[in-house]
């Protein structure tokens, strides 16, 4: 049972890893030297064992590090993932979407004073966003609102649930009259139902 129990201490832990005088509060032992010796039994309890991550020590803190054999593997999910990131440009345009949708490729420019075409274009392709219909105007311009990937990305379960954009409001009946009044977003061909996700981290890269 104190194997299972470092073990999920270990990983509670990660980057900052475990003490030998944490070990020794958690389990209110008499000694550090308890803590110590019972983290150096878990070491090489857990280390005789095929996995892909091993114990290490530093200075009698124990942390979790991946194995040297799955480094290249490592390597490759991270490239996928930076690839999977959103700007901070990005991140605004699929908020705009996600308030004013469905909404066309002059609006959202509109809105941000600055042609966007790319970076829809951008989250299209990680299927951020998607097209959901055209507008019944001249040009039939497309329109354009979140996929199930929005949810995802940004950890929500709602739109009520996104942080308020009170600068939109201005913007409230900028081109209106494009939009198809009746269009339902629901009726879209919404392939992502599965609810695979992308990454999210706090800091985001072009």
């Amino acid at each position: 049972m104190k194997n299972k129990i470092i073990e999920a201490l270990l990983f509670i832990q990660g980057s900052d890893g475990l003490s030998s005088e944490q070990v020794k509060d958690v389990f209110k032992l008499n000694t550090i030297q308890e803590g110590r010796k019972l983290l150096k039994d878990f070491k090489t309890f857990f280390n005789n064992q095929d996995r892909g991550i091993k114990v290490h020590e530093f200075n009698d803190v124990y942390k979790f590090l991946t194995v040297e054999s799955v480094k290249d593997y490592i390597s490759e999910l991270v490239t996928i993932v930076r690839k999977q990131r959103l700007s901070n440009a990005a991140i605004e345009v699929a908020g705009i979407v996600a308030y004013k949708q469905p909404v066309t490729r002059s609006i959202i420019s509109n809105i941000r004073g600055v042609v966007s075409d790319g970076i829809v274009a951008s989250l299209l392709e990680k299927g951020i966003i998607e097209e959901v219909g055209v507008a019944q105007t001249p040009g039939n311009p497309i329109l354009y609102g979140i996929t199930n990937k929005f949810y995802d990305y940004f950890k929500i379960k709602t739109l009520a649930e996104l942080p308020p954009f009170p600068e939109f409001s201005r913007y409230s009946d900028v081109d209106e009259d494009m939009i198809d009044k009746d269009f339902n977003l629901f009726d879209s061909q919404r392939s992502d139902t599965n609810n695979d996700g992308i990454f999210l981290e706090e800091s985001f890269d072009e």
